[in-house]
């Protein structure tokens, strides 16, 4: 037996000598045959290397996906033909990480990120998607290590990348101080100017906040989430024209509201690959809710009162128990002199939380439009 396994072992190393410029297709299988045959470190090249040509076929990513995770069980033969519609570049390991991290096929990415490592030309886009693969993963200290590495070549996003991963650790202020360097100089990326004003806000600082997304507005005015978060800042600060003002330049540039993305880059430093966060931030907040409650807000402070009641409405669409949607949709509703659905709004705060600040003042404009109501239905 010890002879017939030496054996495969000669076979499988020869054949892969012969099989530098073969085509995905034959590379794949390639792949699965070693992996047949014990050759684990072999089949794992040779499954990179094939995800990383054109055309690559899936049973070559399956293959990978498998072999990097350590398992030899559900390889597939692969068949010409079959194409991957966001084939990466040729022959580049840090290409292929990257369109198998934005497929959430983190072992594939994991194993091309490690292979881009040994390019010098590549490395530190490759530390930075690796970290930002451990967070994903939950391993703290491991993506942090990435990150130095990163931050240690010079990639002004991983900065960005780390200092998110503290935001959405629950740990602004520290964010805040990782990107206080990069701004210094004055030259600082527009990505990072928009986070460290949304750090700010974060870490209730609107006025800092306004300060650096207006800069960050200055340096990208096409960035809606800098937008958006500037007239965050402002409705905050009661500055509602200028917030209405943002808003609005926001939803013309984009109706979605994702202000964290992590930040994925080519060595080159161009075409950035923005890859959504997941749905489970630190802080719970529903951003989109977040925006259209200022944008509401500033709507009614500046008495544009059929927009503001719109805006409202939208939320309670699809959260019927927002508080802060009611309150504030209860007042416009009194305002246009709507007293009986505005005690309604009024009444679900209170029921839904009698305790807190906005039940006692549904409580209070209860009281009062009723008297209103009272008055104007004996005129």
């Amino acid at each position: 037996m010890a002879s017939t396994g030496t054996s495969d072992a000669r076979t499988v190393a020869g054949l892969w000598r012969r099989l530098g410029s073969a085509d995905a297709t034959t590379l794949a299988n390639f792949a699965w045959f070693a992996a047949r045959r014990g050759a684990h470190g072999i089949a794992l090249d040779a499954a990179r290397a094939a995800v990383a040509l054109p055309d690559a076929p899936r049973a070559a990513w399956r293959s990978l996906e498998r072999l990097a995770a350590g398992r030899t069980d559900g390889l597939l033969l692969a068949a010409a033909g079959t194409e991957r519609a966001d084939a990466p570049s040729a022959g580049n390991p840090l290409e292929t990480a990257i369109v198998a991290h934005q497929h959430m096929e983190l072992a594939v990415a994991e194993a091309c990120y490690r292979a881009a490592l040994d390019h010098p030309s590549l490395a530190g886009a490759a530390w930075n998607g690796l970290a930002v693969l451990h967070e994903q993963r939950r391993e703290r200290a491991a993506a942090d290590s990435a990150w130095q590495h990163a931050i240690a070549a010079g990639r002004a996003i991983a900065v960005h990348n780390q200092a998110l991963a503290l935001l959405r650790r629950g740990l602004p202020h520290r964010a805040r101080s990782v990107l206080a360097p990069w701004l210094a100089g004055g030259t600082a990326l527009a990505s990072l100017q928009f986070l460290a004003g949304y750090a700010a806000l974060a870490d209730q600082d609107a006025a800092a906040a306004m300060e650096l997304l207006t800069t960050a507005v200055a340096l990208d005015p096409e960035s809606a989430r800098a937008q958006f978060t500037l007239g965050l800042a402002c409705e905050r600060l009661n500055r509602h024209d200028d917030a209405l003002t943002a808003i609005r330049r926001a939803l013309l540039l984009s109706p979605w509201y994702q202000p964290q993305v992590w930040l994925l880059e080519h060595a080159d430093d161009t075409g950035l690959v923005e890859l959504a966060v997941d749905g489970s931030d630190s802080a719970g907040v529903n951003h989109t809710d977040d925006v259209l409650l200022s944008l509401g807000r500033s709507l009614l402070q500046t008495a544009h009162l059929g927009e503001a009641l719109a805006v409202f409405d939208q939320v309670l669409a699809n959260h019927p128990s927002q508080t802060a949607a009611l309150f504030h949709r209860g007042v416009v509703l009194a305002k246009l002199r709507r007293y009986g659905e505005a005690l309604e709004d009024w009444e679900h705060v209170g029921a839904f939380d009698p305790g807190s600040e906005l039940g006692d003042a549904s409580r209070r404009h209860a009281r009062s439009a009723r008297q209103l109501a009272t008055l104007f239905a004996s005129q």
